[in-house]
């Protein structure tokens, strides 16, 4: 049996989620999913999102990523990305898949909780993965587009973490490295709102949110 839950942890345009393998029994969809940290879905429609002013009671899956920008990302898009994955659902065997267009170098730089972990090409298997089990990965990834009016673009997502027909809690950290002495920030899409919180410091915008829902992002910057 395929568990109801899924997790999709998504870094670019194209991520496949994470999620449970054939030959759960319902006893262990049952129990997985009454360890959930985040036990009540939130209603929100397909492609919609609802931001979390308050963020759960009790800790949610989180991603944490780092983008750095730099001079080859203006000249052809790369991107460094350094991500984990914290509070990972405990589960037998799940797969990490990654559908990037354009992904290279990944590599697993550390795991907690997690029995093994075995890249594939572009995805990554788990075995044995425990309570607040964490995966910590690196790779470079095309996410830096310059658009026709001369600005440029890092598009990341989409996130989302659904069960049936709601979704649960999802905390993310985006830390975006840029060079400001040739990046000027301009926006960011979502803006910023109570539930997606947003720090500036020199060379480097945080993002940091709880939503339900599907998110995508696009912050804008434009050359100096």
């Amino acid at each position: 049996m395929k568990s109801p839950l899924l997790v999709s942890m998504l870094l670019a345009c194209l991520t496949n989620p994470p999620q449970a393998k054939a030959g759960m029994t319902a006893d262990d969809i049952e129990q997985w999913f009454n360890e959930d940290t985040a036990t009540t879905p939130v209603q929100v429609n397909e492609n919609e999102i609802e931001f979390l002013p308050v963020p759960p009671a009790k800790p949610v899956l989180h991603t944490i990523n780092k983008l750095i920008i730099n001079q080859n990302s203006i000249d052809n898009g790369w991107v460094k990305l350094a991500q984990c994955y914290k509070h990972l659902d405990p589960i037998g065997k799940t797969d990490v898949v990654y559908r990037y267009k354009f992904l290279r170098a990944l590599d697993i730089t550390s795991k907690r909780h997690i029995g093994k972990a075995t890249i594939k090409g572009q995805s990554i298997a788990l075995e044995d993965v425990g309570n607040n089990a964490e995966l910590c990965v690196k790779a470079e990834v095309r996410i830096f587009y310059q658009n026709p009016d001369s600005t440029f673009s890092l598009i990341n997502g989409p996130y989302h973490r659904k069960y049936l027909d709601g979704y649960f809690p999802y905390h993310v950290t985006l830390s975006i490295q840029y060079p400001e002495s040739k990046l000027t920030l301009i926006n960011t899409i979502p803006r910023e709102q109570p539930g997606f919180e947003l720090d500036k410091e020199t060379n480097r915008l945080t993002v940091d949110t709880h939503f339900a829902g599907t998110l995508m992002t696009e912050i804008i910057f434009k050359a100096r």
